[in-house]
């Protein structure tokens, strides 16, 4: 009973450690609806497509693969016939390898997507490897605009919707931490851990 507790407490505090909340971005291609947006000319070279972006959150444990596995899900879930391929997935340093035999519809729009939410998401580049061809993109190599992620006490009231051409971004948006829930387990379990060493010092001084 004793090895048991031990060992249930110590899985606790290993989970507490390796799972946090993640604030994430995913970018997708969309079609300009007529809006009170400024710059809108710049819309014109990429036949009024542009990359919007939408946040999420969820769970995460400290492996990159789980977060770039759910970045490329959440990609599916916008696009499910645009994404009905396989792949294998590789991190090398900063960058995500990405590679399939299959073929792939609209390239172009992939790669855009695909680029935008992984490098807003703390990658360098990312490497396609389809089918007989490979290529290294990074956000520079964006063909449409997208959407500056702002924080949120300096946006000014006018600017909200501002789209900026894609060779204007300097800035990579780190995926937000938020508060993990576990904490209050991690504090569960070394009150526990205490009182399961103060409970056998009793049990020892009795003898």
């Amino acid at each position: 009973m004793k090895v048991f507790l031990t060992i249930l407490t110590l899985t606790i505090n290993l989970n507490s450690f390796a799972t946090e909340w993640l604030t994430y971005y995913v970018y997708f291609e969309t079609e300009y609806s007529q809006g009170t947006w400024t710059r809108t000319d710049i819309l014109e070279q990429s036949k009024y497509k542009y990359l919007t972006v939408e946040a999420y959150e969820d769970l995460f444990g400290s492996e990159e693969a789980q977060l770039i596995n759910k970045l490329l899900s959440r990609l599916k879930e916008k696009k499910p016939d645009l994404y009905n391929w396989t792949y294998n997935l590789n991190v090398q340093s900063d960058t995500v390898v990405i590679t399939t035999k299959e073929q792939v519809k609209n390239i172009e729009t992939i790669k855009n997507e695909i680029t935008a939410t992984l490098t807003f998401n703390n990658f360098k580049a990312v490497t396609f490897n389809f089918g007989d061809n490979s290529e290294t993109l990074t956000i520079n190599d964006l063909t449409v605009p997208y959407f500056d992620l702002i924080s949120k006490q300096t946006i000014p009231t006018t600017d909200r919707t501002k789209i900026q051409e894609p060779m204007n971004q300097n800035q990579t948006v780190v995926p937000t931490k938020t508060k993990n829930p576990l904490t209050t387990w991690l504090i569960i379990s070394i009150i526990f851990n205490f009182g399961l060493v103060g409970l056998l010092m009793i049990r020892k001084s009795k003898k």
